[in-house]
Order: structure tokens, then C-alpha cells, then sequence
């Protein structure tokens, strides 16, 4: 691993003390500007293609737009990753609306900047909240509304995930899930959420990011002979669960053992959950689905 971690920012690599935006930059000023994040796993990045192309449609859905095309993303983001000799890593790439020297300023008349930050991989929880599961907190807080901002946007701007995770830890819980505006489960700050009842696997719909990493949970479930749902869940419907589980691009399925106050009836993990997490590691141990960087 290189010394210093190396950034890639608007087509150079950069060591992360030289890696600096302005201050008159719009992603600073106004969290004007998206994201996404994807992981690598013993040299293997995972999904990447389907990072990117979710990547692509915030850029068109947020105008803003950049001279890099999928494969030069993909390939900066592989190179970027190689500079920093990491295996295992989490790689965030962002496209701000950049810098303009005008308080009020036109929008559309920016030069964007781009910035690629890999880290060393960390889990979303520590091994034991893995192994005894996780506490989750129903937030007061709702999600935009789709003619607000569409929970499909991954938007630099993050005030409604802190509040709500701060909300969370001073209640003593390890993470997070916000409801709809029309009182059905959501999602949470950096994960989906899936429950299980009766063998089955169900999961919120509508309302929320489409996570890649749920996507795979569900193609997972559809090979292990595991019915998979899509559904509008409320409250009472996560209280009654045999099983929860959150999953994420840090971590797989991280069970949960209590939901607002009330602790799971099952085994936690379950064996549902187990069994999917299962797969899902064997999948990453094996490079299915990835994009090798030493090659």
C-alpha cells in the first residue's frame, strides 16, 4: 500500500495531501453533487458495471455532466485502486457541480470536479455485532418524497442520514431505518433492509435506493430457492418478523437482533439470513460477479 493514500482528482493522481477542492466549490457549499460507492475484496471489485450505471443515471438525473465515458470511469477507478496497492478496499467516486466565483451563479455553468477515494475496506459493524447482531432505531425522521428529491438520486447532500444516525446512537442503537412519507419502511443511511416471516423474504419496494447489493441479496435468494418479495411494509410488520437482516456494500447481511425496542423472536442470526450471507461471501471469495485489478 502506497505511504500516502493516492486520490485521483480531475484526471490526476494526487497524493491525499495535495487532494483539495475549493472552498467555492458547489459540493461544499450546497452538497450539490453525486456519488456512489463500490468494494473490492481480495483484488476483486465487486459490481462494478453496475455501480457505474447507477453512477450514470444520478449524473443525467442531477445535469451534470463529465467528459468520462463507463470505461473511463472503470478503468480510473481500477487504476486508481492499483496506485494504493489495496486488496480489500471501499471506493467512493464523486462528481461535484464544481466552482463558480459568483455568490449567485448559473447552474449550468460549471466546470464539474471529480474526485476517486479508495480506503482500506471496514465492515459496518465489528465482528461481535456481526456474530449477536445489530440494534435498530425507527427514525422520526421521513424520506423525501419522490417529487421532493427521488430517494434514487445518491446525492452528496447527507444532512437527513446524519441526523437520523445520530438520532440512533444517542438512543443507544447501532443503526437506522427512516419510514415513507406515507408511513411504510424505507431504507437506511448506507443500507436495505430485508425481513423474513414463514420462509419467505420480503423487502421495501418503492421509496427507497435500489442497492446493488440488495439486488444481489435477492438474486441470491432466487438460486437458494428462497421467495423474494418486494412489498409495503410497515412498522408492525418488521415487530412481527422471524428474521431481519440490513445489507450494504460494507459488510453483506448484518442481522439484526432488536428493531425499536423489540427484540427479534428467532435466533439471531436466523437461518435464512445466515444462509444468504453464506452465499453471498462465497460469491466474493471467488471474484463471481467482479472486476479483477491485478491483471
Amino acid at each position: 500500500m502506497s505511504e500516502q493514500p493516492i486520490i485521483y482528482m480531475n484526471g490526476d493522481y494526487v497524493p491525499l495531501s495535495e487532494a483539495k477542492i475549493s472552498i467555492l466549490d458547489q459540493g461544499f457549499l450546497l452538497g450539490d453533487g453525486v456519488f456512489d460507492v463500490v468494494s473490492a475484496w481480495k483484488g476483486v471489485i465487486y459490481k462494478l458495471d453496475a455501480h457505474i450505471e447507477r453512477f450514470f443515471q444520478s449524473l443525467q438525473a442531477a445535469m451534470l455532466n463529465t467528459a468520462m465515458s463507463h470505461d473511463d470511469w472503470r478503468a480510473a477507478i481500477i487504476e486508481t485502486v492499483k496506485r494504493n496497492g489495496l486488496q480489500d478496499a471501499t471506493i467512493r467516486f464523486i462528481v461535484t457541480r464544481g466552482v463558480s466565483t459568483k455568490v449567485v451563479a448559473d447552474p449550468r455553468d460549471f466546470e464539474p470536479t471529480i474526485i476517486i477515494w479508495p480506503a482500506p475496506y471496514i465492515f459496518l459493524a465489528d465482528e461481535q455485532k456481526r456474530a449477536a447482531g445489530i440494534r435498530l432505531f425507527i427514525s422520526h425522521l421521513r424520506a423525501f418524497s419522490p417529487d421532493t428529491l427521488d430517494p434514487r438520486y445518491k446525492c452528496l447532500d447527507r444532512l437527513h442520514f446524519q441526523l437520523a444516525k445520530i438520532e440512533a446512537l444517542d438512543a443507544g442503537c447501532d443503526d437506522v431505518v427512516w419510514l415513507t412519507q406515507g408511513g411504510l419502511v424505507g431504507e437506511g443511511p448506507a443500507s436495505n433492509l430485508f425481513m423474513a416471516r414463514g420462509g419467505e423474504l420480503f423487502t421495501p419496494g418503492d421509496g427507497i435506493l435500489h442497492g446493488i447489493t440488495r439486488q444481489a441479496f435477492m438474486e441470491i435468494a432466487a438460486e437458494a430457492g428462497i421467495p423474494c418479495t418486494e412489498a409495503n411494509l410497515t412498522p408492525f410488520d418488521l415487530y412481527s418478523a422471524d428474521e431481519l437482516f440490513t445489507c450494504s456494500t460494507a459488510g453483506g447481511a448484518l442481522a439484526v437482533r432488536e428493531i425499536a425496542g423489540r427484540k427479534i423472536k428467532g435466533p439471531v442470526p436466523g437461518p435464512i439470513t445466515q444462509e444468504l450471507d453464506r452465499r453471498y461471501w462465497e460469491k466474493r471469495e471467488s471474484g463471481a460477479d467482479g472486476t479483477e485489478i491485478y491483471r
